[in-house]
C-alpha cells in the first residue's frame, strides 16, 4: 500500500468507527478540561439556551449530543470538517458570524482553536470580535481557546481593540477569568462577558 493512501484509509475507517458511536476523543489536558468542565457547565446552565461552536473537526462530533436540550450552533469554514457539526452547521469564516446570527440573539460563543490555526492576522481576529460582540446579547460570554505559543499567536489577545469591550469574566465551573492548562502549546482558555 502507498504512503498516500494510507492517511486516506485512517480517515476512513475512524469515519466508519465514529458512525458506530465511538468515542475518539482527544487525550490532552485542554480537551479534557473543556469536555469534562467547561461544556458540561455550559450545557447545564439555564440562560445559556442559544449556543455557537466555531471551529469543527473529528473531536467535536460528540458535542451535539451534550447540546441536544440546546438551540446548538456550529460554524467551520472548511467544508470537509462540515460532518463534524452540529445539525445546525454554518460553513463560513467566523469573521462572518454577524451575516448569520441577528445582534443580540446568542448567549455563549466558543471560540477555541480558531484563533493561530486559520483566524491568522489581527484585521480578521478584530472583524470576528466585532461580530461576537454584536451577536451576543447583554451577558452574553465569550471562551476563546487560543494556544500560547509564538507560533500560534498571532496577535496577543492584549493587543486586540474590539476584546476590550468585553470585561473578563469568572467562569463559575472553574472559579477563574482565564485557565492555562498542560499542554504542548500552552493551550489557554480565556472567558470574556459583554
Amino acid at each position: 500500500m502507498s504512503n498516500q493512501l494510507l492517511p486516506q484509509l485512517r480517515q476512513s475507517v475512524k469515519s466508519i468507527l465514529m458512525s458506530a458511536g465511538f468515542d475518539f476523543r482527544m487525550k490532552t489536558d485542554d480537551r479534557r478540561v473543556l469536555e469534562d468542565t467547561i461544556l458540561p457547565a455550559i450545557a447545564r446552565t439555564p440562560e445559556y439556551r442559544r449556543i455557537l461552536f466555531i471551529g469543527c473537526d473529528w473531536y467535536t462530533r460528540g458535542y451535539q449530543k451534550l447540546f441536544a436540550e440546546r438551540d446548538y450552533w456550529t460554524m467551520e469554514i472548511d467544508p470537509a470538517k462540515s460532518k463534524y457539526g452540529a445539525r445546525q452547521h454554518i460553513m463560513d469564516s467566523a469573521e462572518n458570524i454577524a451575516q448569520h446570527f441577528q445582534p443580540d440573539s446568542l448567549d455563549f460563543i466558543v471560540c477555541n482553536g480558531v484563533i493561530g490555526w486559520g483566524l491568522d492576522d489581527k484585521p480578521g481576529i478584530e472583524r470576528m470580535l466585532e461580530a461576537c460582540w454584536t451577536c451576543l446579547r447583554e451577558k452574553g460570554v465569550i471562551l476563546i481557546g487560543w494556544n500560547d505559543v509564538p507560533e500560534r499567536t498571532p496577535v496577543p489577545l492584549s493587543d486586540l481593540a474590539t476584546l476590550k469591550k468585553f470585561q473578563p469574566y469568572v467562569f463559575p465551573a472553574i472559579g477563574k477569568t482565564e485557565l492555562l492548562t498542560n499542554s504542548d502549546l500552552r493551550h489557554t482558555y480565556n472567558f470574556y462577558v459583554k
